[in-house]
């Protein structure tokens, strides 16, 4: 059984940062790791302005129910049934709980704190020769007994559990963005994992919640791109496609998926969400994966982006101008 009381996560960015986040709003000592004082710092502000925002939105929830019944359904509450809905939607989150949670968040550049982990995530760049370099350095520094789980999306577990003396207990854990709000997490075995492992990490991912919802951890076999994402790559393939042919707009394009098929918003905003430069890592990985086998429809707009710097809303510019 996995004993979790301390845990680290590699990588400061949004990724790592969140999942930094969810760990200790639910409990456990976290050490966050990165290359420099600077991008850690970033990390940590982008996690106070998270929570702060997780309070704002519990202390406004009552009132945004109350506002929302009154003004869309006609109706008049009355005070006895406004004080109802502010009891049953009373804030599970404050001030004081939030700082209980930004206090078990320790900021590192160096892996000195990992000595004494049970589990660590690494959220790095998605490039496998990093990730393996990686866990090589992880297995050194590490408890034996620790867990290493990689937040890739698209890499071989397998493969980076080759440079390890701990095969068995290296495990893909991929969380999706944004991990605070969204609460899948598919979790892939490498070829030697052991199945105690996999049951471990499981049991232990039901147990946490975001700031939504309990995460719902799905097992998932290692194949390039894993479950969602090949499901994802072909639609939005699919759009990019149709917008190099002309046949609509990418706003438009965006406009019929939302307003046509339900979803929350269309591919290229989405896109621009996940990351340009992460789809394209998530593309080649794929076709190296497969051999080099053509496995979508290829495109060349996410790659004419990639090498342009237009990365989506993590740095104002992807398919629309966020800056």
């Amino acid at each position: 059984m996995l004993y979790v009381r301390r845990a680290g996560v590699v990588g400061s960015g949004v990724m790592g940062s969140q999942i930094a986040e969810i760990l200790a709003l639910n409990g456990f000592e976290v050490y966050l790791k990165d290359i420099s004082k600077e991008i850690i710092d970033r990390g940590i502000a982008n996690i106070r302005e998270d929570l702060e925002g997780l309070v704002k939105f519990h202390k406004t929830k009552a009132d945004k129910e109350i506002s929302r019944i009154q003004e869309q359904d006609g109706l008049a509450l009355s005070e006895v049934q406004k004080l109802a809905i502010r009891s049953k939607l009373r804030p599970s989150y404050d001030e004081k709980r939030i700082d209980e949670a930004f206090a078990r968040i320790h900021p590192s550049e160096s892996y000195e704190p990992f000595k004494e982990v049970d589990l660590v995530i690494e959220a790095i760049v998605e490039d496998i020769e990093e990730k393996k370099k990686l866990f090589k350095e992880l297995d050194q520094v590490t408890s034996t007994q620790a867990i290493l789980a990689s937040n890739t999306s698209t890499l071989s577990i397998t493969e980076m559990a080759a440079g390890t003396k701990r095969r068995e207990k290296v495990i893909g854990t991929h969380f999706f963005n944004p991990p605070i709000t969204l609460p899948l997490v598919e979790v892939i075995p490498g070829l030697e994992t052991s199945e105690d492992v996999i049951t471990d990490v499981l049991d232990f991912l039901s147990t946490l919640r975001n700031h939504r919802y309990p995460l719902v951890p799905i097992r998932v076999k290692e194949v390039p791109g894993f479950l969602v994402n090949r499901i994802l790559g072909a639609m939005l393939n699919e759009s990019f496609a149709l917008y190099e042919q002309g046949v609509a707009s990418m706003r438009d394009i965006d406009i019929a998926m939302k307003a046509g098929a339900g979803m929350p918003m269309g591919p290229f905003e989405l896109s621009d969400l996940v990351g340009i430069d992460v789809l394209y890592h998530v593309d080649e990985s794929i076709r190296r994966m497969e051999g080099g086998i053509i496995v979508s429809k290829p495109t060349q707009i996410i790659k004419k982006m990639y090498y342009s710097g237009r990365y989506g809303r993590k740095n104002g510019k992807g398919f629309y101008n966020y800056s």
